[in-house]
């Protein structure tokens, strides 16, 4: 037997061609498997870098800002094997991006058409708020033919050692050890370069957060700059009238006209203010039944007289319906949204109020009071943001971007909605849906403010944590004839109470400690018949919860309205 297999490896060499055979193509496999999963990796590596990208420059895109796109692909020129990386927007305009070869970046239907099946190239979509907003492409250079080669030079050895494999079997043993540590270098390379990845990864989600945060400040910045700007034209009057008033020698015409003008700049601030206060859903409403045509009808001098003499105003007040809103505020939502159609509407136009039943799957009856314009129109983007703080078409000085974000906290704070569609060149129709009110009984007619409510001299507890407003309404109820006690906190009225009797108490509902709504309701639960006036210039608590059915007067507030509504409270407590 064994000089038969010498025989045999001494003939013609059929079974070192067979077994060579064998082993090259093992070897052209092992290269063809290696090959491939070096490509899949370089294609991993492609994709992770196009993501990578997508997430870097999603602010970027969305707020289409070639400046901050462009320092998102700057820093993959360090990575050699990246021979283009580009940008585009949803359609497919270019934003940003390089071409390692110095060539035009091509626009993103040429990077599909007319790229070359063996490079290596990828895409993420950039996505923001779930919506794709655009492309990040990354494209990488395709291998030199000398490194491919280079790449498999120990398998070609081991397929070189094969043919020779009678020579020399330890050779062919000798080159698998030492492709087999090969591989575990290279598989321990791409184990660092992941980690690499994910580092990378994770500082590219911070960098995205702080830019989040700094657009976040630069949105405030706008709000308190367009509120510092409109206070301080208020002030400057209010400070300017105060300084005249000052003076010895003026005529008492001048006199009453500063002091009216102190007034106006007043109430131009505090509605500034319940601007504020509206867009957060936290201002105080003072809710009554309303005939919803007959209010409008009424607007129709004042919407004349805003909309000017280029815009013809048409009502068509179809949908009869009673609501229950604050007067006020829907009167101030229908101007503003007017005001808007009176801006886009440069050349004239016409502008149509109507008041339309609206659908309502919840059984309940809604109206909708539909304002349509002949303007400009707007594109998606811009309706899609108009109710949201501080945004604004208008150029500097023309506008705090509140408006109908005012609209929009009043209307869902009043329980219902408002819808807005538009296209460019069309116009535009916004509607301030409200839920109707049931049809029985009698809408109370609006009383008219007196100068000053009539009232017997009574003792008043004013509970006031700060030293200038408790001093000012001292001051005011002193002028009104009444006797007045001061308490700085709840807890300390609450103490004085105890001891001493009081016809009324006014009190400020922010305070430290005992708040204003939880001492009235201390106070209640006391003395039941003592009536409480709660002041307040903001409160969460009873913008949410109300007031307990107790009176409320809102700072800045005047002497009329505070004389009414102590002789409001203490009508109300007298026995019948």
């Amino acid at each position: 037997m064994r000089n038969m297999l010498k025989e045999n490896w001494r003939s013609p060499p059929v079974a070192i061609f067979v077994a060579a055979m064998l082993i090259v193509l093992i070897g052209i496999a092992v290269i063809m498997q290696t090959d491939s999963g070096y490509r899949d990796a370089r294609e991993d590596f492609a994709r992770s870098q196009a993501q990578l990208l997508a997430v870097s420059v999603a602010a970027a895109v969305d707020f289409d800002d070639p400046v901050a796109a462009k320092e998102a692909v700057n820093p993959l020129h360090v990575i050699s094997s990246i021979r283009l990386a580009a940008v585009y927007d949803r359609s497919g305009r270019l934003i940003a991006g390089y071409d390692r070869a110095g060539e035009a970046v091509p626009a993103i239907e040429q990077t599909i058409a007319s790229l070359n099946a063996n490079l290596i190239r990828a895409s993420a979509p950039v996505e923001m708020r779930g919506q794709r907003i655009g492309t990040a492409y990354i494209q990488l250079d395709r291998q030199p033919l000398w490194r491919r080669v280079s790449r498999y030079g120990t398998l070609a050895v081991l397929i070189a050692a094969a043919t020779l494999i009678v020579i020399g079997l330890g050779f062919a043993q000798r080159a698998l050890r030492t492709a087999n540590r090969e591989l575990g270098k290279r598989a321990e390379a791409l184990a660092q370069a992941n980690e690499l990845l994910e580092e990378q990864v994770a500082q590219r989600a911070q960098a995205e957060d702080q830019l989040r945060q700094s657009q976040k400040m630069q949105a405030l910045g706008q709000l308190t700059g367009g509120i510092a700007h409109d206070f301080n034209n208020q002030l400057t009057v209010i400070q300017g009238a105060a300084d005249m008033l000052t003076r010895r020698d003026l005529p008492d015409a001048k006199r009453i006209r500063f002091a009216r003008a102190i007034v106006q700049s007043a109430n131009n601030a505090a509605s500034l203010t319940s601007q504020l206060l509206a867009f957060a859903r936290r201002q105080p409403l003072a809710p009554e039944w309303i005939d919803l045509n007959e209010l409008i009808a009424e607007m129709d001098d004042l919407l004349d007289r805003t909309m000017g003499e280029r815009i013809k105003v048409i009502t068509d007040l179809a949908a009869p319906c009673r609501v229950e809103v604050d007067r006020a505020q829907l009167q101030s939502a229908i101007l503003n949204i007017a005001s808007n159609a009176r801006d886009a509407m440069v050349d004239g136009g016409t502008l149509t109020i109507a008041t339309r039943d609206m659908p309502n799957g919840e059984g309940r009856r809604m109206v909708g009071i539909e304002i349509t314009d002949t303007g400009e129109g707007m594109d998606a983007e811009t309706s899609d943001r108009i109710f949201e703080p501080f945004f604004t078409t208008k150029g500097p000085g023309h506008g705090t971007g509140l408006g109908l974000s005012q609209v929009y906290g009043f209307a869902t704070q009043s329980g219902g909605d408002v819808t807005v569609a538009s296209h460019p060149g069309k116009g535009t129709v916004l509607t301030l849906i409200l839920p109707c009110v049931a049809a029985n009984g009698e809408i109370a007619p609006r009383e008219v403010a007196a100068e000053l409510a009539e009232q017997p001299v009574a003792d008043i507890l004013v509970v006031e944590d700060n030293e200038d407003v408790g001093a000012f309404a001292e001051a005011m109820l002193a002028e009104l004839g009444h006797r007045v006690t001061r308490a700085s906190s709840g807890e300390e009225a609450l103490e004085m109470c105890r001891s001493r009797s009081f016809d009324v108490v006014l009190s400020d509902v922010v305070m430290p400690g005992m708040g204003g709504l939880k001492f009235a309701d201390a106070l209640a639960a006391e003395r039941p018949s003592l009536p409480v006036v709660l002041a307040t210039g903001y409160s969460q608590e009873i913008a949410e919860a109300g007031s307990g059915g107790r009176t409320v007067v809102m700072k800045p507030y005047r002497l009329a309205t505070l004389s009414q509504a102590l002789a409001s409270a203490m009508k109300s407590a007298r026995p019948a």
